[in-house]
């Protein structure tokens, strides 16, 4: 249902530059990333991840009751799970590569403006599925996006803390979080910027469906 276009050729001009871009910043040993750039890619990374966190942060700082409570879990935790299988479908449709396998094998996709290097490495490991779409991204959006539809605004702040990176990430809105996780796929050299931008789109049109159709008021 949420099929994109797919990834850009990889003649392209915009291939190139989501390559260049990853290689340069996502390397392990970057000279371009900064420490806070560092450290929101792990965060992101981070296996846990501080959903629960602010869920739970969320319930009490708005004051939700049982029945509020559950209705947003119910929410985000559906279009999450939408969302995650509409991305994963779109994986197995494109089985596009990752950025450590392009950079590495950069002399054989006939772009002059991509250069390999067989010994580069991403800051973070890169996980066992294909590049196109983003999965962090599908699911932050659509998580994300079904917070705002719930609360009915997006300027609610909300913080989490990872073990992974020992640090504690603050967010003034919910959309800011969307943004920073697509930043910070590319910061941690596992994703290209399409891969991220067209996740999250998946992520956000899924949490529109999901609300369009099966949370409406009872009448």
């Amino acid at each position: 249902m949420f099929r994109s276009a797919g990834p850009p050729a990889l003649t392209s001009a915009q291939y190139a530059r989501d390559f260049n871009e990853v290689k340069e910043i996502g390397a392990v040993n970057s000279t371009t990333r900064t420490l806070d750039q560092t450290q929101a890619a792990i965060w992101w990374h981070d296996r846990h991840l501080g959903e629960w966190e602010i869920k739970r942060q969320l319930a009490t700082g708005q004051h939700l009751n049982v029945l509020q409570t559950a209705r947003m879990f119910a929410m985000v935790d559906i279009s999450e799970a939408d969302a995650t299988t509409a991305c994963y479908n779109e994986k197995a449709a494109w089985m596009f590569w990752r950025p450590v396998t392009a950079i590495q094998l950069a002399d054989t996709d006939g772009n002059p403006a991509t250069a390999a290097d067989p010994n580069w490495m991403p800051l973070l490991v890169t996980p066992p599925h294909p590049d196109f779409t983003s999965g962090h991204t599908c699911f932050t959006a659509a998580s994300m996006s079904a917070l705002a539809y719930f609360f009915g605004r997006d300027d609610i702040a909300f913080s989490a803390y990872s073990e992974a990176s020992g640090t504690t990430r603050y967010f003034r809105s919910f959309s800011q979080a969307i943004a920073e996780v697509i930043e910070a796929r590319i910061w941690g050299g596992i994703h290209t910027r399409t891969a991220d931008i067209e996740g999250a789109k998946i992520g956000a049109k899924t949490t529109a469906y999901a609300v369009r159709n099966f949370f409406r008021p009872r009448r």
